[in-house]
């Protein structure tokens, strides 16, 4: 039977980001209403189909939320927009939280008034359990070791008492064409930038550090089965697979043809030294996975990097850092 929750609108909050782009651009593919609304900060407006409705406004402001909500008849919302670097967490706590939590909060009120039948919120795996001796499964308790990862373990707990009909995925460290480097789990956006324009990477610590990655096609997938579920339930969605931050340095080397140059750093604060979610249940659906391997994801990114001048995506990078 079809969940009635796939019918009518779908509210893509973000939807100019680097996640939120590619479920938008998904579900237009596939002929389903669409909204955005995104307050363009870190997200781009060339990133949105141009048939998309856009709405310019911030999940903290509640005349542009429920203007939105209203705007797309939204019976599902997506909400991917998030303060997501770890490290302005630590500098600005206050503002993490006040988008992370009091933004999600806000949402959620417009979705209770609203006719929302789903609401689909893209947490943090890797913020949300910290160290991780083994995959994280969704019973591991969470023990975040920064504030990105306490405001996110926060607003999760808003959506379960929220009343709506919910699904929460916790993704591991996403990459793919659109990410931004100052983005939670963009490191190999960084390490990208720096090898095409020849320059140093920077290894915070020994560079043994253990992450998760994922291809963002992948957490695509997750969504638009989150989409059409029709029950509460939290899902981690990730690889399993561990791989060292100087392997993916060096991997990353090679599909790009330039031996990567390495520059020891100390260890930022909130950083952990192993980040590794199971998927299994998410597998257990049969509707997910296998997840695309990162040889495999890494060769698409380099594609799509091919299509940037490597000079123009620096010089971008600078205005958006200064600018």
């Amino acid at each position: 039977m079809k969940d009635k929750s796939t019918e009518g609108g779908v509210l893509v909050t973000g939807g100019a980001g680097f996640i939120g782009s590619h479920i938008v651009e998904a579900l237009h593919a596939e002929g389903r209403p669409v909204h955005v609304l995104d307050n363009l900060t870190t997200g781009r407006a060339s990133n949105i189909p141009r048939e998309v409705p856009f709405h310019n406004g911030d999940i903290r402001s509640k005349t542009a939320v429920y203007a939105a909500v209203e705007a797309a008849r939204a019976t599902v919302i997506v909400h991917c927009a998030a303060q997501t670097s770890v490290e302005r967490s630590m500098n600005d706590p206050e503002f993490d939280r006040d988008v992370n939590e009091t933004g999600t909060n806000m949402l959620l009120r417009a979705a209770q008034q609203g006719s929302v039948r789903r609401f689909v919120f893209i947490s943090s795996g890797g913020a949300i359990y910290g160290e991780t001796a083994e995959p994280a499964t969704e019973e591991t308790p969470p023990s975040p070791r920064n504030f990105y990862g306490s405001h996110k373990l926060l607003a999760e707990e808003c959506v379960r008492a929220a009343g709506l009909p919910f699904v929460i995925l916790r993704p591991s460290n996403i990459y793919g064409p659109r990410q931004r480097s100052d983005a939670e789990g963009g490191v190999l956006a960084i390490f990208s930038e720096r090898i095409v324009g020849h320059l140093p990477i920077e290894i915070h610590g020994d560079g043994r550090q253990v992450r998760d990655f994922l291809y963002v096609s992948d957490l695509v997938d997750a969504i638009k089965l989150a989409i059409s579920c029709s029950d509460n339930v939290v899902w981690n969605v990730g690889s399993g697979t561990a791989t060292t931050i100087l392997d993916a340095a060096v991997i990353l080397g090679e599909h790009l043809g330039v031996a990567p140059q390495l520059v020891a750093r100390p260890r930022r604060a909130g950083d952990v030294d192993k980040s590794l979610v199971s998927p299994a249940l998410l597998r257990s659906t049969g509707r997910w996975g296998p997840p695309i391997p990162m040889r495999d994801g890494l060769r698409r990114l380099v594609r799509s990097l091919e299509t940037v001048s490597p000079l123009d995506s620096l010089n971008q990078r600078r205005v958006e850092l200064h600018g």
